[in-house]
């Protein structure tokens, strides 16, 4: 057998291994084992075996993903997710479909302090959502869109699915950070009027009259309340922009500052430990994720497959943009099936590659990936940030929330839609 046709068994192995339901860091180490035993022989695969799983996480870098997770713990637990709801609420909340639009921009405002979509999702779902029924918004628009805006923490940086495609790919996380800021912004909005538009459309949406319109010196004062956002933000992001300090650095700021806001907050030392647990065992499971990914990457390299790959889809001379398109489909169906993190592992070594040899800029392939992550998040069967809502909140229908997802999923692809046939969305900061 050669080895390229080892390379073809291996990815059907994983997919084989994965619709088997076993977890995806165990198929790709059980599978990459396998594949340097088969073309290596029992000397070469110990010898790769005995310093790949090292080597691949032994690295100083690698510290911003723990970083990142424990700063979006510390933001919690200082209610940085209720603040950035009231403000947003003061200032949109009396329009139509004003309180959803403020849970997306609570989301956005939630998002630049924390890399997690599931926690934007968790966090502000426990405030938002039971206000929005009493309110009179039916469960689609009340739990819908703060279930797709709590994607936008692995968008708007600091994003933890982009650390792990940096990772993944070497590209710079700075540059990857300056390059999401713009699709971001961009995305709250979309949501945001999409949201107007379909309650002045079907006004049943919203049965109850509307919150009455804030003054102005209610505004400043929900605005003033959620200072902290701003300056975690701008703290993180601006360190990374300016070059005063690198990913890492930044993420140690912010969690350092995180960690003080939630200390001026009283009763938070139980939530603060829980934080320091939790972002432990997310920390262990990437890492596995990252040691497996390691071990599959090198035994395919081994392969050619994704040289041949790579060559074969340049020689179809399909535009950059053409090529995009089409790989939205599969990244749409993986969404349906596995998180994020497992996505990118599993599919960068072969895709990549691809990417590179047509000249698709690597920010804007990582922005584009992020995208279907986000649609991937509130697809079935997974949709994970569906049943996080579901969850936080007793009473929800998850067949309701499913339903209110979908106008966000067509403005998502949309939004794809407008980086490929505009890359300067993407680029043109950098």
């Amino acid at each position: 057998m050669t080895p390229l046709e080892i390379g073809y068994l291996m990815v059907a192995g994983v997919i084989v291994l994965l619709a088997l339901g076993i977890p995806v860091a165990l198929s790709l180490l059980a599978v990459g084992a396998s594949g340097l035993f088969a073309i290596r022989g029992v000397r070469g695969t110990e010898f790769l075996l005995e310093s790949l799983p090292y080597t691949s996480v032994a690295n100083l870098a690698l510290i911003v993903i723990p970083l990142f997770i424990l700063m979006g713990h510390f933001a919690f637990s200082a209610g940085l997710s209720d603040k950035a709801y009231k403000a947003a609420k003061a200032w949109v909340g009396h329009i139509a479909g004003g309180l959803p639009i403020a849970t997306v921009f609570a989301c956005a405002g939630f998002a630049t302090v924390c890399g997690s979509s599931v926690a934007t999702a968790a966090t502000i779902s426990k405030v938002t959502v039971p206000e929005m029924l009493r309110a009179g918004y039916n469960q689609r628009l009340a739990a819908g869109p703060v279930a797709i805006a709590g994607a936008l923490g692995i968008l708007i940086p600091p994003s933890g699915i982009l650390v792990i495609y940096s990772i993944a790919t070497n590209v710079s996380v700075s540059d990857l950070f300056i390059g999401a800021l713009i699709p971001g912004i961009l995305t709250a909005i979309v949501y945001a009027f999409g949201i107007y538009f379909m309650v002045r459309r079907d006004p049943e949406l919203v049965k109850r009259t509307r919150i009455p319109k804030a003054t102005w010196g209610e505004r400043a004062k929900a605005t003033a309340a959620a200072w902290e956002v701003v300056v975690l933000f701008l703290v993180v992001i601006g360190c990374i922009y300016t070059g005063v300090a690198t990913a890492t650095e930044a993420a140690g700021i912010g969690a350092a500052l995180a960690l003080v806001f939630a200390l001026l907050r009283k009763g938070q030392k139980g939530t603060i430990w829980k934080g320091l647990v939790e972002t432990g065992s997310s920390t262990a499971s990437i890492f596995l994720l990252m040691i497996a990914s390691a071990v599959f990457s090198v035994a395919l390299g081994t392969t050619q497959l994704p040289t041949v790959l790579a060559e074969a889809v340049t020689g179809l001379n399909l535009s950059p943009a053409v090529l995009l398109l089409l790989l939205i489909v599969p990244y749409l169906i993986l969404g349906c099936l596995i998180d994020g993190i497992s996505m990118i592992f599993i599919t960068m070594p072969v895709v990549f590659p691809i990417i590179e040899a047509a000249g698709i800029h690597p920010v804007l392939f990582g922005i584009f990936v992020t995208k279907l992550v986000e649609v991937g998040a509130v697809t079935p069967p997974v949709g994970i940030n569906v049943f996080v809502v579901q969850g936080s909140v007793p009473g929800l229908k998850l067949g309701e929330i499913f339903r209110g997802v979908i106008p966000f999923i067509l403005m998502e692809l949309g939004l794809i839609g407008l980086m490929i046939a505009f890359p300067q969305i993407v680029t043109g900061v950098l």
